[in-house]
């Protein structure tokens, strides 16, 4: 449970920069999801805290953003649960793994949450989404790399403060 106190500042430091740093950079309203990505890499990471870890993340976005209470809940529960299952087969110093992972994380995440708000009785232009998730897709891997480091570096270091207080 000491592992999970700074992977939780984590999220609300890189919700900060989300909303304000990387707002800047915004193309047609659409930014880095940096939180998503967290998520994904710490569900790789922390198997038996992943869902949890999901569920606080999509709690934390509905309760920020002010849209529909649940939605990203919902999706984050499910790529953390997917996650969950495929950390078994998953190769985790594989340098091709954050890339494949954020891909499928940001187009999975926004067809769920496309789903659901149709889902919900909302109209929206198919082809709005489409080009939504592809500038998604270029941000998310332009900052796949530099966020799955940082993870591990912090993977590491607290890693290593749980077997230094051990002794």
């Amino acid at each position: 449970m000491k592992t999970l106190i700074p992977w939780f500042l984590m999220l609300f430091v890189a919700y900060i920069l989300q909303s304000a740093f990387f707002n800047i950079f915004s193309y047609n309203g659409i930014t880095v999801d940096l939180v998503l990505l967290i998520t994904i890499f710490f569900g790789i990471f922390y198997d038996k805290y992943a869902i949890l870890y999901g569920f606080c993340a999509g709690l934390f976005l509905d309760l920020a953003s002010g849209s529909f209470l649940g939605i990203h809940i919902f999706t984050f529960l499910i790529l953390c649960i997917l996650i969950n299952r495929l950390t078994q087969f998953i190769y985790k110093e594989n340098i091709f793994l954050p890339l494949v992972a954020s891909l499928l994380a940001t187009i999975l995440n926004n067809v769920l949450i496309a789903i659901l708000i149709f889902l919900l009785g909302y109209d929206f232009n198919i082809w709005q989404v489409f080009n939504n998730i592809i500038v998604m897709l270029i941000y998310n891997l332009i900052v796949a790399y530099p966020v799955y480091f940082l993870v591990v570096y912090i993977n590491k270091k607290i890693q290593y403060l749980i077997k230094s207080q051990e002794f």
